[in-house]
């Protein structure tokens, strides 16, 4: 399926500044495992609190690739201040794997903090990179919040380009997701070549429900695009129904070297200029406070991190 109309909520209208921070975000994926090549690859993670005067409490959960129980560790960030870590799933929560990561601040958590997006809002950012004896290379993968509903009945996809997959020239594409909802959903993925050829129709990878997945991409290609859409069966029932973040990572094997992709949406015309008018801002499923609540019910609460004063700065440790 090839549809017609490319919105990217980015960079579709000039955003006041107060809609470029949120409450709840996405790191669709995280690591610490050890690579090819000598790597070892690792996730540095930055929580800013941008609130002048209150600290807030700030709740991480993992998790992990494959599914299975999430992890959640809180951290109280102090007030206009960065807390940090150069490996978070080992410094907060002593996990050797991969997965995702889910960060919300919650109005239970944060008496005194009038309940509001604004007040409650921070920002978030990651770095995953392999740890080389010669350096380091990375990608850096910030904080999201809009993803893919079911196909059929949202009538939006989502499209990467520029996509290298070629062993003899060393490069290598991983696709992956994360997925929100309660079912296990079918990401299909369509690749287009540089001329617009369809080489890969609706190849079907399963992401577990509250889980995250990752795999290589199935065919070589060079410089194409991919296109993401959503099956999910649980899409008539607003509590189950799932929200899914894909992401493309491609690795220059010679080097080590990756880049991180997030998908930009697409929708048909008959979804943008249908009987109803649509605001594209509202494309795609923003997740919020009631999304984060669902994800919560389902970890296992670990309680409260520390953080180790270093130099002028806030490491975040168990």
């Amino acid at each position: 399926m090839k549809l017609l109309k490319l919105i990217s909520l980015a960079l579709l209208l000039a955003l006041p500044a107060a809609a470029q921070v949120n409450d709840t975000y996405v790191i669709p994926a995280a690591a610490n495992v050890p690579g090819a090549f000598a790597t070892r690859w690792m996730t540095q993670f930055s929580v800013f609190n941008p609130q002048l005067d209150y600290a807030l409490v700030v709740s991480v959960v993992y998790q992990p690739t494959g599914g299975g129980t999430g992890l959640e560790e809180l951290i109280r960030v102090p007030a206009n201040s960065v807390a940090y870590s150069d490996n978070i799933l080992a410094d907060l929560f002593d996990v050797n794997g991969t997965g995702s990561l889910f960060i919300a601040t919650f109005p239970e958590d944060n008496p005194g903090v009038p309940n509001q997006v604004l007040d409650r809002s921070f920002l978030v950012t990651t770095n995953t990179y392999n740890n080389r004896s010669d350096g380091t290379y990375g990608q850096t993968i910030p904080g999201t919040w809009t993803g893919l509903q079911d196909i059929d009945t949202d009538g939006i996809s989502a499209i990467a380009h520029g996509i290298r997959n070629v062993s003899a020239l060393g490069w290598r594409t991983n696709i992956g997701a994360v997925n929100l909802g309660r079912c296990s959903v079918t990401m299909f993925v369509t690749v287009f070549d540089v001329n617009g050829n369809t080489k890969l129709n609706r190849a079907p990878f399963q992401v577990p429900p509250l889980g995250h997945m990752q795999d290589r991409l199935p065919i070589e290609v060079d410089r194409a695009s991919l296109e993401f859409f959503i099956d999910d069966p649980c899409a008539n029932d607003a509590n189950k129904s799932a929200v899914v973040f894909p992401y493309v990572s491609t690795i220059d094997q010679l080097s080590g070297d990756p880049a991180y992709q997030t998908p930009m949406l697409l929708a048909s015309a008959k979804t943008l200029f249908g009987k109803k008018a649509i605001d594209p801002q509202s494309l795609g499923r923003k997740i919020d406070i009631t999304t984060a609540r669902s994800v919560r019910e389902t970890v296992k609460r670990l309680g409260f991190a520390a953080l180790v004063v270093e130099g002028d700065g806030y490491r975040i440790t168990r």
